[in-house]
Order: structure tokens, then sequence, then C-alpha cells
């Protein structure tokens, strides 16, 4: 047990929630203040708004065979008493409040009460914290937030070839997952080379203009965009579709080039301007991602003539990581740079490979399938916070395959507090195993 070495009350609750959250205390012999055991199968998700402090827990409280398991919401505080001078026993919100987590008890503790007069179980976390309360208050304040995985410092525990292991599977989990959601928009439109298109717009477009280039897509007339020959009219049927035709952004001449098209062409209702962000970094700039879309559908681009034939025969290349990235890294026109290097890799992992993944699943093509999945474990990993985060638990990110593991592992894990679920937390936490 650690020694309460700083008040009580000067403790922040928020340190509480993240030691109730990332499991920072010895999870195999808590009871209740009454002396019921208790077994954490999931801490819940951490609610940032109004209401408890964590929605979704789910917690097995008594030890005989008929005891059920409780999932609901978790409360936090420093003493019991907290829980009335809150009035949470006279709200309706904190009515599904499955365990009220303490750390220290006082004079209330064990009489509290919800909203319909029930007693509520009570936890106190004290006796069974693995550090002091001044190293806990440090280890909070020193972690960035929202550090995943959450239960890192326990890692060593679990051989590194088994972490990677099954975040190799979660990889394969988030391909699989980003298929099934093409495959909900294929239900509705059914054209793999539509979603390809769609997919490769909402990457080209960042996070900034994301939705607004997927839009731009979707209103695509892609058989009289085939048509044109010239880049530029190319250029200016996406800059009119897209609504900025009459902005200072572009020249007058791509102007009057859609006003041509569009007397010449039934064409779809362009978008409204304020669709699209136009600060940030010039790189980033709608007028460059234009531009380098319309280069994919101009003569030459991935984009021109069958798109999924042309990435078929690059995964069946003798070295299919080159072969796609030339496909899809369209050339520099009127010196706005083509696709980078680095901006291709992440685009052939968060887009074209899901959609030649759907592809392969639909034609029931499993060495198509295997293609796929080797493209993306020789691609290189991304690099960001989630990624650097698992590396400083202990795990290098070797591959895209992994890095999108990782992400999946974060969000659909961690995040959603699916540690029984997770082989990493099984082995870390025997008690959930079979749960």
């Amino acid at each position: 047990m650690a020694e309460p070495d700083a008040p009580v009350w000067r403790v922040p609750e928020a340190v509480i929630q993240d030691a109730w959250g990332r499991l920072l205390f010895d999870t195999s012999n808590l009871k209740t203040t009454t002396g019921e055991p208790v077994v954490i199968l999931s801490p819940g998700h951490l609610n940032r708004g109004s209401g408890p402090d964590f929605s979704q827990a789910t917690v097995r409280i008594g030890s005989a065979p008929e005891d059920l398991l409780w999932a609901g919401d978790i409360e936090i505080h420093r003493t019991s008493a907290e829980w009335n001078r809150h009035r949470h026993g006279e709200d309706p919100a904190y009515a599904r409040v499955v365990l009220h987590v303490v750390l220290s008890p006082d004079h209330t503790t064990g009489t509290l009460t919800r909203s319909d007069g029930t007693g509520i179980p009570e936890l106190v976390l004290l006796p069974h914290l693995d550090r002091s309360l001044r190293a806990l208050v440090h280890d909070f304040h020193a972690q960035p937030v929202g550090l995943v995985p959450y239960c890192s410092e326990r890692w060593g525990a679990v051989p590194e070839s088994q972490r990677r292991a099954f975040v190799r599977e979660t990889g394969v989990e988030r391909l699989r997952m980003r298929a099934q959601r093409l495959a909900r928009e294929y239900g509705r439109s059914p054209s793999p080379e539509r979603l390809l298109i769609q997919a490769l717009f909402r990457a080209l477009g960042y996070a900034p203009n994301a939705d607004a280039m997927e839009r731009l897509a979707r209103r695509l007339p892609l058989q009289l965009v085939r048509s044109l020959d010239a880049y530029d009219d190319i250029y200016a049927l996406l800059i009119g579709l897209a609504g900025l035709a009459d902005t200072r952004f572009f020249s007058e001449d791509f102007g009057d080039r859609f006003a041509s098209l569009a007397s010449a062409h039934a064409l779809p209702r362009s978008m409204a301007p304020e669709a699209w962000r136009h600060g940030g970094r010039p790189a980033n700039a709608p007028r460059r991602r234009l531009a380098q879309a319309a280069a994919l559908l101009s003569a030459g681009g991935l984009l021109r003539d069958e798109p999924l034939a042309q990435l078929g025969d690059a995964l069946a290349a003798e070295q299919p990581v080159q072969a796609l990235r030339e496909r899809i890294r369209a050339q520099a026109v009127e010196n706005v740079p083509g696709i980078g290097a680095s901006r291709a890799d992440v685009i052939l992992a968060n887009a074209v490979l899901p959609v030649l993944y759907l592809d392969a699943e639909l034609r029931e093509d499993h060495a198509a399938e295997a293609h796929v999945l080797a493209a993306l474990d020789a691609l290189p990993p991304e690099s960001d916070r989630i990624t650097r985060a698992f590396e400083e638990a202990g795990l290098e990110p070797t591959s895209a395959l992994i890095s999108q593991g990782m992400h999946q592992l974060a969000e659909a894990y961690c995040e959603e507090g699916r540690c029984a679920r997770c082989a990493i937390g099984v082995q870390l936490y025997p008690a959930l195993a079979g749960v």
C-alpha cells in the first residue's frame, strides 16, 4: 500500500480519474467497503462533459456464481462526502452509477444512495495504489494528454513478439473494417472505380478539405471528364463544380472555360464556396489539391482509364510499392508540384489499398487480398503522436501495417475500454480472460 504522503484533498480529481482509467493500481484483490470482491472488466470511457466520470464500464461485484456483471457508469471523487456535496444522490443522471470510486474513505462512506434510494457500492483506491500520491500526481502531469496505450507501463510483462503479433492482427482488422465501410457505400452505388476516386479525392484534401474533396468527387461527371483532352478544361471543371470559379483564387480564364462547359453540358450543381478552407499551409490549399486531382484525371493519369486494372498490375509487379507509388504520383502541372513521396504512401495506406482489398473481396480473389496485405506491410510506417506513444512504450512501428494496427488498437480497444478483447490486456489482467 502506498502511503498518503500528500494531503488527499490536494490531489486533483483528474489524477484519480487517470489512475482509474489506466488501472494504475493493484487490481488483484479489490473489495468494496462492505467486503465484496470487485473485478474490473472494463474501466469504461472517460466522459469529458457533464454526468458521471466514466460511462460503459463493466465490473463484477461479489463472488457467488449468481453474481452478474454490472455495466454502467463510474463516478470518481477524493472522498465519499463529495457525492453528497455535489448532490449526485438527487440527480437522475447518476442513477446508472454502478461503483463509486474514492481515493480515501470518510464518515459518509457506505451510506451513499442514488436518486431512486438504492445504495451504491464503493471502492477505496488508496490501499491499492502501487506508488505514492506525490508520484501519481507527478506522473499525471508528465504524461502527454490522451496517451495510449494506457497500460504501457506494464507492457514489459508481455513478450515483444506477442505484442507485435497482436498489433499486426489489429492492422489487418483496420484494413478489413475500412473495406467494410466501403462495402456499405458500394451497396448504394456499386462501382469500385467510383469508390477509388472518392477515396483518392478525400485523401488529397488532407484534414481541412477532406469532406469537400469527397463531395466534389461524388458529383464528378466522369464520362465528361474523360472526354476532355485539355488539362486546363479538366481543371476548370473541377474549379467550377467546387464553386470556386468566381473567387479570387483562380484566374478569369478558368471561369470562362467552366462557363463554356456548363453551356454545352448538363452539369451537376456546384458546391458552395464556403465548403472550402483556404487557410493553413499553402501546400494544403484547394488550388493545389484540385490541380493534383485534375492531373490524375488527365491523359497519363491514374484515374483517366481503368485505374483498378492499373493498380492491380502494380500489385503484381516485382516491386509493388514502387509501382503503386508511380501510378498515383500525379505529374507537376503549371508550377504545382505533384504528389510527394511521403504523401503518396499515406494515400496508399489510407485510401488506395482499402479499395483494392474490397475489390479483391468482391471478386473472391484471395491472392489479390494477400498482395494488398503484403503491400501494406512493405510501406513505411506513419509517424504521428499515436505511433510515437507506442514506440515510447517499447514497440517500434516497422511498417504501415504495424502503424495502422497501432491506430486500431488505440481507437478500437484502448479508447473504447475493450481491454477484455485485447490480447495484451488479457495477458496483463488475467481476470479479463473469457469475459
